[in-house]
């Protein structure tokens, strides 16, 4: 039989798993910035492509810059 020190274990485990969760879901840093309403990078002011916005919301860099960045 499980007791209160299993119960709030199990509880602390769940909630630090959905907090996990949210913040991957959540954009990492500033995004990009808009010129003329179009998604620009923050280092090159180029735009980003769709798909790139799409797979990494929030993201604030092309993927040329993020790759420099990166060191790749």
């Amino acid at each position: 039989m499980a007791d209160i020190c299993d119960n709030a274990q199990a509880v602390e485990l769940l909630l630090r798993a959905e907090a996990l969760d949210r913040a991957r879901l959540r954009p990492a840093g500033p995004g990009p910035v808009y010129i003329d309403g179009v998604a620009c990078c923050r280092t090159c002011q180029e735009p980003i492509c769709s798909a790139r916005l799409k797979a990494v919301p929030g993201c604030c860099q092309c993927r040329e810059c993020q790759e420099e960045a990166e060191g790749s």
